[in-house]
């Protein structure tokens, strides 16, 4: 029963989408900032991002042609009683045009894949330079508190989640849109009432969307985190094999990765639910309306009301109504995961490194080659007086020229002193001159 529930919610998917989209705008998710940074990686390429998107209109107006063309062959060119109403040169006028709109569309979208793979290629090129660039610039601090496998799967894993957002969520969601407005805009143009007829339809998705809403952004950060998790189990356990294999761990490490793939399943069935019934609900809808264009066409048609060719046209409309809806509804998969990628991305690069000159620094001008400790505390964890200071009002000069020997107990300070004066870290109290 949970997993039919679970499988009915994906009919909402579609305005679930438009309604996450619409708070992004806003800024009421408080993903405003990061999509207009996201959206600022295609300025340098904004002129073939402009063509990009005169070739998918081009693109889209010439794939919406075939339907009406079609319709009006047979009232124009064939007729209802051939040969007597037949019209051979209307006909083959009409041919040519739709010919004409095939060669248009195949054009339209050679340009258009083309320059969505060119700026897209680009964009994830610069956006993993400036996620290296800015791990490049972190203190030894911030490795040790990040499993370095998930800063991999930062570079790899979220950067192509989030390029699958830019490039075909992006292309696909205006597509559909235009496809969209100019299906409706067609259908009216055509005839009124029939059009009204299609559009019963709306309210059966609104009401689903309303029922069957989901909250499914957690779901998709989850994903991301699985497997980043495993990625970084998987960096540190084939990075230590020698130590595995020599006190025989390999048992404890495949039960491991077992529990963490068993954990990434489960929450990536969470999504496939999603899209399981979606299909069948959208051609199920598809095929009520179907049924209602033919009666209530049928029925016009038979009374002289309508001409067939425009009955044949809105039964060929009918399918590409719904593909925009059912397209957009799958972008809500890309855009959950898209943004549960950016926001991981946008987690690490707001991190701000643990080593940061003061507005007031000084240049130390000539090096002595002396080195003052005073009053030093330093302690690895985020709050030192409750994980304990590593050190403890650490005083000392040492003159140049001069050699100190370092000597204690295994955990008494030794290297945390000498990354000290390394300055792999800073000091919570006390400087080092």
């Amino acid at each position: 029963m949970q997993e039919r529930e679970e499988g009915r919610r994906g009919i909402g998917d579609a305005w679930l989408l438009v309604k996450a989209v619409w708070r992004t705008i806003r800024g009421e998710d408080g993903r405003g900032r990061k999509v207009r940074w996201m959206l600022g990686l295609l300025r340098p390429y904004r002129a073939r991002v402009t063509w990009m998107l005169v070739a998918l209109v081009i693109a889209t107006a010439a794939a919406l042609a075939p339907p009406y063309l079609a319709g009006l062959a047979i009232d124009k060119g064939i007729g209802t009683d051939p040969p007597a109403s037949s019209d051979l040169n209307a006909l083959t006028l009409i041919v040519v045009a739709f010919l004409a709109s095939a060669l248009i569309f195949w054009v339209a979208t050679y340009v258009q894949t083309y320059l969505v793979g060119w700026v897209g290629q680009r964009t994830l090129q610069n956006l993993r330079e400036r996620i290296y660039t800015h791990l490049q610039s972190m203190s030894l601090g911030f490795y040790t508190r990040n499993r370095p496998g998930v800063l991999i799967s930062r570079m790899t894993n979220d950067v192509q989640a989030l390029d699958t957002l830019v490039t075909d969520g992006i292309v696909t969601m205006v597509s559909s849109v235009l496809t969209l407005v100019g299906v409706v805009v067609i259908l009216l143009a055509i005839d009124v009432q029939l059009a009204l007829v299609t559009f019963l339809t709306f309210p059966i998705l609104a009401i689903g969307s309303i029922v069957f809403r989901i909250a499914s952004a957690n779901a998709y950060r989850l994903t991301r985190e699985k497997i980043a998790n495993i990625t970084a189990y998987l960096q540190e356990s084939l990075s230590g094999v020698r130590v595995v294999r020599s006190f025989g761990q390999e048992p404890r490490h495949l039960t491991e990765m077992s529990v963490l793939n068993e954990e990434n399943r489960e929450v990536n069935m969470r999504t496939v639910y999603l899209n399981a019934s979606y299909f069948p609900a959208v051609e199920l809808l598809s095929a009520v309306g179907t049924a209602a264009i033919l009666l209530f066409g049928g029925y016009q048609a038979i009374n002289g009301e309508i001409e067939i060719g425009i009955l044949f046209a809105f039964v060929g409309y009918l399918q590409t109504f719904f593909d925009p809806i059912q397209q957009i509804s799958q972008l809500y998969t890309t855009y959950q995961q898209g943004m549960a990628a950016l926001d991981k991305i946008f987690d690490l690069l707001d991190t701000e490194p643990d080593l940061v000159d003061p507005p007031d620094a000084i240049d130390p001008g000539e090096i002595r080659g002396s080195i003052d400790l005073e009053d030093v505390w330093f302690g690895y964890g985020s709050d030192p007086e409750g994980d304990g200071w590593a050190l403890r009002g650490i005083g000392l000069d040492i003159l140049p020229g001069q050699t100190v020997a370092l000597v204690g107990e295994t955990g008494a300070g030794k290297s945390t002193l000498a990354k000290l004066v390394a300055r792999f870290y800073d000091p919570q109290r006390g400087r080092i001159l």
